[in-house]
């Protein structure tokens, strides 16, 4: 499971300098995580500001697996619950 940073520009439209910060967690082998992330970079290739992905894998983490564990994939932006088991643009949107 793997999502690219990225930033796109329009030149119409001013790119913001803040940095949204995700975490995204998953475990290898799931299909639904897959599916979340390539939903996840679609969103991200879209992005008119910087964005920073970090993906863990769970199962490398077991407090995160104990959590998250039968709700992943789960994508935070910070400690905040973003969206969890399918990918919601519009929550992701909302973020600061």
């Amino acid at each position: 499971m793997t999502v690219a940073e990225g930033k796109a520009s329009s030149a119409n439209e001013p790119e913001s300098d803040a940095v949204l910060e995700l975490t995204l967690l998953g475990t290898a082998d799931c299909s639904l995580c897959e599916t979340f992330a390539l939903a996840l970079q679609q969103w991200v290739d879209a992005q008119r500001r910087p964005v920073h992905i970090d993906v863990i894998d769970i199962c490398d983490a077991p407090e995160l697996e104990t959590r998250y564990g039968w709700h992943i994939p789960v994508l935070l932006s910070g400690e905040q619950l973003v969206c969890s088991g399918h990918f919601d643009a519009d929550s992701l949107s909302r973020q600061p």
